[in-house]
């Protein structure tokens, strides 16, 4: 209540006394901020060197205990605390409070008398007024008071009266002064004090216990509005069901008033088969997600997705629990839940219109409306379907009804994510990047058997892997490899070297070396053995006559995505288990790929396309035969120690993943990473943070999901990215594989998948440029914004260019290239171990 005698004769002026008494206040579970006002405490003993710019300095939050749950509104707080002096002289009162409150990092404003107070404070907005209350001046202070609470912008400020101490030692036993104050419509009172330390800790003080509280109440407000008024339908029960709030959107859609739900078990509105089972789920604190059936009051029953979220005030069992309902699409479209709307087209202005122009619209789609509107599972393409359908039915102009009719099938009939390449591509470029993005459902050609094609892409036998327990032998130069490892982290890390100088084991080496980084057998409970032996069986699964895909490039992609990790926003995002989940991924992502495309097992009715119905092939294939080999034996399965739920997570994570690397789903991917990244944080001060990633957004799991996409998916085409050693070998390496599809292709007479890598008229730079150009510029430009690594574009600019320069010298062929490596900024080969 302000400077008490006890207080003042308790706090000695010496350092240490004022060291003691923070450290009390913090043993009682206040916590200062995270930046000034923690300087400021820990240098508090001498007050030397604080000084603080009055209008642009932050304060920081203050927290309260730390078992409280954080809340990301209601525990905000104004980013910088505006005080309001109102004092009709200057005196040493008011110095010491201004020069202590700009100590604060506040903001400080002074007035004299009641019309520049009231001024300054609708300019202004002050959340901290302190009006002086002394003596004959305390008739004019309650003015003051009154004034500026009946201001329009008055909105949960903190008022204080600064008092003498004997306004507070008041001669009539029984009156108690500081009621009158409340009265007025003061907060409370200050007494005056001339003491620094103890008026910095009144301060901090009010700041703890009335500013903070303050915010938080018009934060919650905030909440409690916005999810009164959302458009997904929210119910809130009680531990035994009861419902405890229901929002509006609540009575829209159900039809009872909100007084006719409140109080009854959510169970007379909400069916659902596997309550029990659904109960004993979220009593245990674990969220549940699945589609429920709702009762209206008309008894019409609408299945919801729905969301059931346990809310614990404690430490214990939940208190409450939390249902969201995603009823965005119904909320807007309430109408079609009535029992004759859905029989009936809505009334249409014909007035305007062509008669039989409006007959064939409606005629084409009030029964694919019908059927969309009563699906239980709706994609967000059938939402856009629905309301351009209904739109058209409103549109007066015939060529704007038809353009919409044409949005309409084209939106039916194409694969909403799939490029088309402008007329005027190259027609090289074109027949390379549609191979790369073309489905094997999408070939049209008859396929052919080919009993020797499916024999030699046969899936190598698991039991045949050689003993877990292998030694391994001691290699030329083991320092060289060491000096290798050590920059296992950057990203002109040399991958070629350490396959030479490994003797084509980069994977075990390289893996081993990053898994300790992050720490996975620890992560995963297991032994460090266990990790080895599982790196040791995943690389020999990989196949040494490829020339591209084989166990060099998933050490490489292991690699990018251990340094992609390394950046502060993806630490931020991902979660220690997605980290180990997604060098697992990386690891055996492409663990017994045959050196051939999808299509082309497909074509040659490999068993495999056979067995995956020529739907992912390859990636299926690779996900997998990774856990098949992982659980065949205890030696090296790395997951055996983990708790069913981690395992499950680690396991779809690494699945997802691995599937997100098929190439026909790389703009489907890209465009909705982008949509991600697009949403950006609406600053007052654009010029000061132009583009500020929403986190809110990103954080959201089906977010965090397209994260884990894009990481892997920009690791593995990451070659372009390279320094020009790196990037040169890899597109030798690759046109060679690609040359050896073809060769195969011809002998066997299957379809030709990719024309241009004919080894007599391939141009290798032009496809480079052309790769750079459609598939990995937007992507790396994108990447590159999320994480903050520019030098993946700075090579990525420098080896275009490079391939531009090499492709107007005329050097286009595998022979082309190997007289351009032999330059010695190119080289790949050591000479301690000879040619490669």
């Amino acid at each position: 209540m302000g400077c008490k005698t006890s207080m003042l004769e308790c706090i000695e002026d010496t350092g240490e006394a004022e060291k003691r008494k923070q450290s009390n206040i913090l043993d009682q579970g206040f916590l200062l901020g995270k930046t000034e006002y923690e300087e400021i405490i820990r240098r508090k003993s001498s007050f030397e060197g604080i000084g603080v710019d009055d209008e642009n300095a932050d304060c920081s939050t203050l927290k309260g205990p730390q078992n409280i749950e954080a809340h990301p509104l209601t525990n905000s707080v104004p980013s910088l605390i505006k005080i309001l002096l109102v004092f009709p002289k200057d005196d040493q009162q008011m110095d010491i409070l201004a020069t202590t409150s700009r100590r604060l990092g506040w903001s400080v404003s002074a007035a004299k008398d009641m019309e520049k107070a009231v001024e300054l404070f609708q300019d202004r907005g002050h959340e901290l007024v302190i009006i002086d209350h002394r003596g004959q001046r305390a008739a004019e202070a309650d003015m003051i008071c009154r004034a500026i609470r009946s201001s329009p912008v008055y909105h949960n400020s903190v008022i204080i009266a600064l008092v003498k101490k004997s306004f507070l030692m008041h001669g009539e036993k029984d009156k108690i002064v500081t009621l009158d104050l409340l009265e007025t419509g003061f907060s409370k009172a200050l007494m005056e004090c001339s003491h620094e330390r103890i008026l910095i800790n009144e301060l901090v003080g009010i700041y703890a216990s009335a500013l903070v509280p303050r915010t938080q109440l018009a934060a919650a407000n905030a909440l409690y509005l916005a999810l009164d008024r959302c458009r997904d339908m929210v119910h809130v029960t009680n531990d035994k069901h009861i419902v405890q709030f229901v929002n509006k959107i609540s009575e829209k859609l159900l039809g009872y008033k909100t007084s006719e739900i409140l109080g009854k078990s959510i169970t007379d509105i909400v069916i659902y088969d596997n309550f029990i089972l659904m109960e004993q789920h979220i009593s245990k604190g674990r969220e549940f997600e699945g589609n429920m059936n709702c009762k209206r009051k008309n008894n019409q029953t609408i299945t919801i997705s729905c969301r059931v979220i346990p809310y614990s005030i404690s430490l214990k069992k939940p208190n409450y629990y939390i249902y969201i309902y995603d009823t965005t699409y119904l909320s807007e479209n309430i109408e079609l839940l009535s029992p004759t709307s859905s029989l009936q087209p809505r009334e249409t202005v014909v007035s305007q219109r062509n008669m039989s122009e409006i007959k064939l619209i409606e005629g084409r789609r009030r029964s694919s409306i019908r059927k969309l509107h009563k699906l239980q599972l709706e994609a967000p393409i059938t939402k856009v379907i629905t309301l351009l359908s209904n739109a058209v039915m409103e549109i007066e102009s015939p060529e704007t009804a038809a353009q919409i009719e044409k949005a309409i099938d084209i939106l039916q009939t194409t694969e909403l994510y799939e490029p088309s390449l402008r007329e005027d591509t190259d027609p090289v470029t074109t027949e390379f990047v549609e191979a790369l993005l073309s489905s094997p459902k999408k070939v049209r050609e008859s396929r052919r058997s080919s009993v020797e094609s499916a024999r030699f892409f046969a899936e190598k036998n698991v039991n045949e892997v050689p003993s877990l327990h292998m030694q391994i032998k001691g290699f030329k130069n083991p320092q060289e490899i060491a000096n290798v490892l050590d920059k296992c982290l950057e990203w002109d890390f040399d991958i070629f070297k350490l396959e030479i100088l490994t003797e084509n084991r980069p994977l075990l080496f390289l893996g081993m070396t990053i898994m300790n980084v992050y720490r996975v057998p620890a992560r995963l409970g297991c032994d460090e053995k266990i990790v080895q032996n599982w790196l040791t069986v995943i690389e020999m699964n990989y196949k040494v006559r490829n020339s591209y895909h084989n166990s060099t490039h998933a050490a490489d992609v292991m690699q990018a995505t251990a340094r992609f990790m390394q950046s502060e926003r993806l630490k931020l995002i991902l979660e220690p288990l997605d980290e180990v989940a997604a060098l697992i991924a990386a690891a055996a992502h492409d663990i017994d790929h045959p050196g051939r495309s999808s299509q082309f097992l497909c074509n040659s009715n490999n068993k495999l396309a056979i067995l995956y119905n020529d739907l992912s092939v390859l990636e299926s294939h690779h996900a997998a035969l990774t856990f098949k080999l992982s659980l065949s034996d205890d030696s090296v399965n790395i997951f055996q120690n983990l708790e069913r739920d981690s395992y499950k997570q680690v396991r779809q994570t690494v699945i997802d993943m691995i599937l997100a690397t098929e190439m026909t789903k790389h703009f489907e991917h890209l465009a909705k990473f982008m949509n991600v990244c697009n949403a950006r944080i609406d600053y007052q001060h654009m010029d000061v943070y132009p583009d500020v990633v929403d986190m809110s957004v990103v954080l959201q799991p089906e977010n965090v999901v397209l994260v884990k996409r894009m990481m892997i998916k920009c690791a593995d085409v990451s070659n372009p990215t390279r320094p020009l050693r790196s990037c040169v070998e890899w597109a030798r390496r690759i046109a060679e594989e690609y040359f050896s599809q073809t060769d195969e292709e011809k002998k066997l007479k299957l379809p030709v998948l990719m024309p241009m890598f004919d080894r007599s008229t391939c141009s290798i730079p032009k496809s480079q440029i052309g790769f750079v150009d459609f598939i990995i510029n937007d992507m790396i430009e994108a990447w590159d914004a999320f994480i903050d690594m520019p030098e993946m574009v700075g090579y990525m600019r420098h080896n275009y260019e490079k391939w531009k320069e090499y492709n107007d010298r005329g050097l286009s062929t595998l022979l082309d290239i190997d007289k351009i490596q032999e330059l010695p900024e190119l080289q790949i080969t050591l000479v301690t171990h000879g040619t490669r």
